[in-house]
């Protein structure tokens, strides 16, 4: 394991072609906004509020799963008439864009990286890049709503591996939570923990400037300076 700073083992980074993001908790913090949006499942049907497992759990999992976990059977259909008659405009003032991002996507992009991302967000990933003024670094971007088995299965990282003809030596995952260290383990990408300690990484990052420096350290152009 190693924390991203300038003075990183620069070994780490030998070979790498291509990063691939998770968007919730990582590209953006997204976090109020989930309470929210969850909190208010679970008034509307008349439901305890979100307890700290359940805002863990609709975190880290697909939209269905997530309601699935925090509505019992029987109120399940209930749930998706509140889901359908939710205005989803009004979670926008709970999302902010992780600082750093931008300009580290920006230099990756530049530099020669490919880059992607593998979220458990089903269809709303188009407006959260236009909204977070994202649109343009990714592609492929791989949601749950493409996928036969999303995350923690490895389908995705499989799908973007072909897309992009990589090895999964040549490929960071960068994601924030139990799901993304099994997809990324189970694909054979390295993984590497936005700010979770608690995760099995190689390497741990706390700022997006702080992986920015330590690859700007090996990296000139196109070319990789190891």
């Amino acid at each position: 394991m190693a924390l991203a700073n300038p003075l990183m083992n620069v070994k780490l980074l030998e070979g790498l072609k291509c990063v691939i993001f998770d968007c919730d908790g990582v590209l953006i913090d997204s976090l109020q906004a989930n309470i929210h949006y969850y909190g208010n499942i679970k008034e509307q049907l008349g439901l305890p509020p979100l307890t700290a497992s359940e805002i863990k759990h609709v975190h880290m999992f697909t939209h269905r799963d997530a309601i699935k976990h925090i509505v019992p059977d029987e109120l399940f259909e209930q749930a998706w008439e509140v889901v359908r008659n939710f205005d989803s405009s009004s979670l926008t003032q709970y999302m902010t864009r992780s600082e750093g991002v931008r300009e580290f996507l920006c230099w990756l992009r530049d530099t020669g990286f490919k880059l992607a991302v593998n979220t458990s967000r089903a269809d709303s990933m188009d407006f959260i890049l236009k909204l977070m003024d994202l649109e343009g670094f990714f592609f492929p971007v791989m949601t749950s709503g493409k996928l036969v088995s999303p995350k923690p299965h490895p389908e995705g990282m499989f799908k973007i591996l072909r897309e992009l003809d990589m090895q999964p030596e040549e490929v960071a995952y960068i994601g924030d939570s139990l799901v993304d260290e099994k997809a990324g383990r189970a694909s054979g990408v390295r993984f590497w923990a936005y700010r979770n300690q608690s995760l099995s990484a190689q390497v741990h990052i706390e700022s997006f400037w702080d992986i920015k420096a330590a690859m700007q350290r090996c990296y000139k152009g196109f070319a990789p300076r190891f």
